[in-house]
């Protein structure tokens, strides 16, 4: 979880270590007992920190979980338009640039299975715009599709994921790259 959020170093957040602790613990609570279950004395306590020094940095608890998303969303991204960049860089074939993203995508999300279902939307967003790119690129090989069918694609990658948390695997994420780029790629490519 520590490699997707990392407040410690943004300059825009005072006190940015102990706001950082304060979104870990909120992160290890609802890894421990679930969301709903975690109250701000949890988090206090697990960031070592005062129940006032947590509502000095947040207003409640809602407000350090959108933090903790936004955070999370924010860096998801950023590691897979850099690893479809870098794929794009090297001259890849359009099948194995998709696979680089998908994989980042996973790589990312299972440094921190917690949060990744908030990162759906703006997953698909990016997934959609790299689709739009790959059929003007390549459009004998790669067909048009709507945003729709990407998103139906990313719920099934992330179906993948869950079932991976749940059975207690979370750190084998990244093994479904293949799987998950197999949907990708079935879905853009054009046929006869």
């Amino acid at each position: 979880m520590h490699n997707l959020v990392d407040p410690a170093d943004d300059p825009a957040v005072e006190d940015a270590p102990r706001r950082g602790r304060i979104l870990w613990a909120l992160a290890s609570c609802m890894t421990e007992k679930g969301y709903q279950a975690t109250t701000i004395s949890d988090i206090a306590r697990e960031a070592r920190v005062s129940k006032t020094v947590v509502y000095a940095h947040f207003r409640d608890k809602e407000q350090c979980l959108l933090e903790l998303y936004s955070r999370a969303n924010d860096n998801v991204l950023t590691r897979v338009r850099q690893a479809q960049e870098d794929a794009r860089a090297a001259g890849l074939p359009w099948r194995e640039r998709l696979r680089a993203g998908i994989g980042a995508y996973l790589e990312t999300l299972a440094t921190g299975p917690e949060v990744a279902w908030a990162m759906i939307d703006r997953y698909v967003d990016l997934l959609s715009e790299v689709a739009a790119g790959l059929a003007t690129e390549h459009p004998d090989e790669v067909r048009p599709v709507s945003r729709e069918l990407v998103l139906a694609a990313v719920g099934g990658i992330n179906e993948l994921m869950l079932a991976r948390v749940e059975r207690g695997e979370a750190a084998r994420i990244r093994e479904d790259a293949e799987v998950a780029t197999a949907t990708v790629v079935g879905l853009l490519e054009r046929r006869g």
